[in-house]
């Protein structure tokens, strides 16, 4: 009988460590799945059609910092957003009006950005209608590059359904409109991804204090690219 017992209390201890092992298999499992789907969701925007143009820029981005540090000064930023718009000049994304870019420009919207982003909407071609929503939408933008960027991935692709669905702006304001709302996508999340390999070059080191503040860099590029877009 007490024989019995034993077998019956071992062979429970062995299904129950089998059934645990499994859960953790299938755990583990679950959460490499949802670890790959997040990365081919962010930063991109299927639904955008023009989802591309944000993700050259993405990889511009990616092309700079392979051969030069991450901007901390006027001068440092102004010069990775010269290049941006030099590469601008010869590929596929459609440019408007060509203001020369200089680190006065940089110091002028890192000053006053909300203004700066509203003076350059205004004396684009859009229309009224399409000023105004384009205005909204970078005001918000502004006030949420504090936030995580899963807050500000929500917001975006949220806008970009919106003008989608409008029936108000014409087919080159959707285009131009979209571009923008792509390149803010792709830039807050390339300011994201390289505020983590900082971290970990960082680690046991002494860090020096940032000269820009949280996300100021991709919000100043966004600004400085709408003279070319809009």
């Amino acid at each position: 009988m007490k024989s019995i017992l034993l077998c019956t209390i071992a062979v429970t201890f062995f299904i129950s460590c089998s059934a645990d092992s499994d859960f953790e298999a299938q755990e583990k499992q679950f959460s490499a799945v949802g670890k790959g789907v997040a990365k081919v969701q962010y930063p991109a925007n299927p639904k955008n059609p023009f989802d591309l143009q944000g993700s050259k820029i993405y990889h511009l981005l990616d092309l700079y910092d392979q051969k030069n540090k991450s901007p901390n000064s006027v001068s440092e930023l102004a010069g990775q957003i010269r290049f941006l718009l030099q590469e601008l000049e010869s590929s596929p994304i459609r440019t408007g009006r060509l203001i020369p870019f200089t680190d006065e420009l940089v110091e002028s919207i890192m000053e006053d950005p909300d203004n700066s982003m509203i003076s350059m909407v205004q004396s684009s071609t859009l229309q009224s209608y399409a000023k105004t929503s384009l205005v909204i939408f970078l005001q918000e933008l502004i006030i949420k590059r504090q936030e995580a960027f899963s807050v500000t991935y929500s917001y975006i692709t949220a806008y970009e359904a919106e003008v989608l669905n409008d029936a108000a702006f014409t087919s080159d304001e959707v285009e131009t409109i979209l571009t923008i709302a792509s390149i803010s996508r792709y830039s807050l999340y390339s300011e994201e991804e390289r505020k983590d390999k900082d971290w970990d070059i960082l680690i046991g080191n002494k860090s020096a204090r940032p000269f820009f503040e949280i996300n100021e860099v991709p919000l100043i590029r966004i600004i400085s690219l709408l003279g070319r877009l809009i």
